[in-house]
């Protein structure tokens, strides 16, 4: 574990396990909580700011991109290789637009997604951006997360 990654986060809680492979931007951004464990491969974009609560497991091959903001609760698990995407880049009618482009020509649509306590994400997950997941909800190995799941919810995707 690189205790400089540690440093330059914006908070980070006690026993927290940041494991050496773990790329992270603009760590200025983001707070992790007690006990949360972030595994080897991961990245991890701090964006408009990211807020992890305590027991947060993150799983190899994860990430967190698109520059938004992003609030996970306590005691929730991201399975392997799933993907947080808080910002996304959009059309102009019949022309894609493109990341390259400055922020001023309004190309992408930057989100916030909250994802509440006790939240289990299973493996190849893809949650878009602005959407809220309620607390307990279970989101099932290779699903897309498009719009809010109620607290206690299930999604399964095929």
């Amino acid at each position: 574990m690189f205790n400089s990654v540690k440093e330059n986060l914006k908070y980070c809680g006690r026993n927290v396990e940041i494991h050496p492979l773990t790329k992270i931007v603009k760590p200025e951004m983001i707070e992790i909580g007690d006990y949360a464990k972030i595994d080897d491969f991961t990245f991890i974009n701090g964006g408009a700011g990211i807020r992890i609560g305590r027991y947060f497991y993150f799983a190899y091959f994860a990430s967190i991109t698109g520059g938004g903001e992003l609030i996970i609760g306590d005691y929730v698990t991201i399975g392997y290789g799933s993907k947080i995407i808080t910002a996304s880049d959009t059309c102009w009618g019949d022309k894609m637009a493109s990341s390259t482009l400055s922020k001023k020509r309004g190309t992408g649509t930057m989100g916030r997604i909250v994802i509440g306590n006790r939240v289990f994400i299973g493996n190849d997950v893809v949650i878009h951006p602005n959407v809220w997941i309620g607390e307990g909800a279970v989101i099932c190995d290779h699903s897309q997360v498009v719009k809010d799941v109620k607290p206690w919810g299930i999604v399964v995707t095929q």
